[in-house]
Order: C-alpha cells, then sequence, then structure tokens
C-alpha cells in the first residue's frame, strides 16, 4: 500500500513539475503592441482553432446522487488539457491536438470493486471478501483517469463561423479499474461555433455560440467490462461583456447509447459562470470559474451538480 502511495505520489509530481516547466515558456508575443495586449490573447484564446497553445489546467468537483447510492458522493477530477495548434497549407489551417489527461481522479468506490468486474453470482457468494465488498462498496479510490485524444481540422481564423472535423480516441489508462473504462475506443468529432466581433451589446455579434461533439465506439480492451458507445456534447453560450470577459455556460451533453431510454441514457447539465483573462508578470493566462446543475440524468446514479475551475496559461505556439 505505502509502495502503491509512493508511485502515486511521484507521478502526481513529475505531472506539476512538467506543467510549471511548460508555464515557464510561456510569453504574450513582443512582435506589435497589439499581439501583447490583453484584448487580443482573448480573442485568441476564445477560438476552438486559435493558433496559440493553451496550457488548460481544469478541476471538476461533482456531487453525485441516485438510487444506488445511500446518499451523495463527491467525485473529482483534475484533467490537463494542452490544446496545441499545428499550422498546415500555408497557416490557412490548424490541426489541432488536445489531449485530455487526468492525472488525478478521486472516486466513491472502493478500488476492489475492480474485483467484482467479470465475476458471476455464485462466485460472489462463495467468496467472503468479494461478498463484503458488493455489500459495502463505497470507499474512496484515488488514482490516474483514462485519456482522451482530440484531433480537429479547421480554418485559422479569429471570429465568424469556424469549424472543424477529426478522429477522437479513448485510451485505458486508469491505474485503477474503477478510475476507467478498460476499453479502448475511437470516433468522429466535429466543431461548428460563431465567433463575434463586437462585446457589450445583445446582438448576435456580442455572442460566441457553439458545439464540439464527440462519440467513442469500443474496438479493443477487457472483454469483461462494458463496451463503450458514449457521445460527449460540450455546448458554449457566452455573452461578451467586455474586451476580455465573457458570461454564459460550456457545459457537457453525456449520452451513453448502452442504456435503454432518454431518461437512464443523458446527462443533460446547464451553467452559469465568467471566463476572463489576466496576466501574471508577463504571461497571459485565461481563466473561468463555472456552476452547473444536472436538469435531466438517470435515476440510478448521474451528477447532481458540477463546479469547475480552470486555469490556462497561453503559449507561443513552437510551429509559427
Amino acid at each position: 500500500m505505502k509502495e502503491k502511495k509512493v508511485k502515486m505520489t511521484n507521478r502526481v509530481t513529475l505531472f506539476l513539475a512538467s506543467f510549471l516547466a511548460l508555464v515557464g515558456l510561456v510569453a504574450a508575443p513582443a512582435s506589435a503592441q497589439e499581439e501583447g495586449s490583453l484584448e487580443y490573447m482573448a480573442k485568441k484564446a476564445n477560438n476552438p482553432l486559435s493558433d496559440v497553445w493553451l496550457m488548460i489546467l481544469q478541476n471538476d468537483f461533482t456531487r453525485l446522487d441516485g438510487d444506488l447510492l445511500p446518499d451523495s458522493k463527491n467525485f473529482n477530477s483534475l484533467k490537463f488539457q494542452p490544446v496545441m495548434p499545428i499550422p498546415v497549407f500555408d497557416g490557412d489551417y490548424n490541426l489541432i491536438l488536445r489531449p485530455v489527461i487526468q492525472p488525478v481522479v478521486s472516486v466513491p468506490l472502493d478500488k476492489d470493486v475492480g474485483d467484482l468486474i467479470g465475476v458471476s453470482p455464485n462466485v460472489i457468494a462463495d467468496s467472503d471478501r468479494l461478498k463484503d465488498i458488493s455489500e459495502d462498496p463505497f470507499g474512496r479510490t484515488t488514482g490516474l483517469g483514462d485519456t482522451v485524444l482530440l484531433t480537429l481540422l479547421g480554418p485559422n481564423r479569429d471570429d465568424g463561423w469556424v469549424w472543424g472535423f477529426g478522429p477522437t480516441w479513448l485510451f485505458p489508462t486508469a491505474s485503477e479499474d474503477v478510475l476507467g473504462a478498460e476499453k479502448w475506443g475511437v470516433g468522429p468529432a466535429a466543431l461548428v461555433v460563431r465567433l463575434g466581433k463586437e462585446y457589450g451589446g445583445l446582438g448576435i455579434e456580442n455572442w460566441n455560440i457553439g458545439a464540439l461533439p464527440q462519440h467513442w465506439w469500443t474496438f479493443a480492451g477487457d472483454d469483461d467490462r462494458s463496451d463503450v458507445n458514449m457521445t460527449d456534447i460540450q455546448y458554449f453560450i457566452n455573452w461578451k461583456m467586455n474586451k476580455t470577459q465573457m458570461i454564459g455556460m460550456t457545459p457537457n451533453i453525456r449520452i451513453d447509447w448502452t442504456k435503454d431510454g432518454f431518461e437512464d441514457a443523458v446527462q443533460l447539465p446547464i451553467g452559469l459562470g465568467t471566463i476572463g483573462m489576466m496576466k501574471i508578470g508577463k504571461i497571459p493566462c485565461r481563466w473561468g470559474i463555472e456552476a452547473q446543475y444536472y436538469v435531466a440524468q438517470p435515476d440510478d446514479l448521474s451528477a447532481d451538480w458540477n463546479f469547475k475551475v480552470f486555469f490556462a496559461p497561453i503559449m507561443l505556439n513552437p510551429f509559427k
């Protein structure tokens, strides 16, 4: 047990050290005064297909509820999501690479619950240890989660209609069975967003509105685990209050196509939050906070509400 804790601590320490090393490379463009302004960097950062690199560190604190739980439980996920565009076709398009790495996931399940996966009820009844696990599964397991790699190709523009498409991948990198799907997955992804040119008013040019759907199907993995057939749709509705600040929401809708019926398959949140820009020394950073409430969720087990906070230093594109 102590050895596993030491390994986990070393992994987290290595991740944080890598993140800080990347932050040390961050700098605002110095070729022109406009490019060094927060207004310019906010315009770049608001575009999911922009040509700047964002080193996004995001934490989600989620309250779980449902018929399968004796009472409400907490779930926490700390994600590292670097957005790394590579210019192609003479810079007219960007190839976006966005791995979603979950270095720390904490779930309200005992890690030994993973021993129940694929075990028949007769075996559980014959084993005192497995029987005890099944009767009281709600402990706390913290470790590494699965990884998603999103790739998108789209035009390099800062306003108007922006679109992109490409494959998205799921990798079984979880350190414990209960922290991941134990499946390899792949599927399509697309982006469509309307970026406004103005701020402070109520017309269409004062809003950033769009959606990023992704879908994964299983193609390999642990045969004892359920196949993945999942859709994730992040939608954006943000009002541009001023040059650098937005108010709105960016929740994620989840649809599990292995479930029967809308009520069992769909998790639909709405939210309210703000996204802004700041400088730490000469480093431009995007930040945001948002509270989300789930207006539709399965009765058995689902998120009830979520609180999201993120911090994203902006890094010069090394390919430009």
